[in-house]
């Protein structure tokens, strides 16, 4: 998933992105999974955190239970990057500017 990008994502990768944050859960939180998936893959996998996700009406359950529902943030995450590019041709690294929004406005409420 290293080379794709979050407009790539299909309803067959599902599955594999599901356990794959989930087993990155386990060990460091969905907050955590997210940012090291995010380091591996960074124009595939968004980042969040508590308030980005409640923002996005997501509410964390327990360590290992959020793989579902980081899954829908991806989708979610990809419609924002794909109205995007439309508007920014030939931008990079538009996941991680749909982040800095979100971190921006909902988490430090600047915006």
């Amino acid at each position: 998933m290293r080379q794709r990008n979050i407009g790539s994502l299909k309803d067959g990768d599902e599955t594999a992105v599901i356990s794959l944050f989930t087993d990155f859960e386990v060990v460091l939180g969905p907050v955590g999974a997210a940012k090291c998936l995010h380091l591996l893959a960074p124009d595939f996998f968004p980042l969040w955190d508590r308030a980005i996700a409640e923002a996005y009406g997501v509410c964390l359950g327990p360590r290992g239970k959020n793989g579902k529902k980081y899954h829908g943030f991806m989708e979610t995450t990809r419609t924002h990057v794909l109205r995007l590019q439309k508007e920014r041709k030939g931008k990079r690294h538009l996941v991680k500017a749909v982040d800095e929004f979100n971190y921006c406005r909902y988490t430090l409420g600047v915006i």
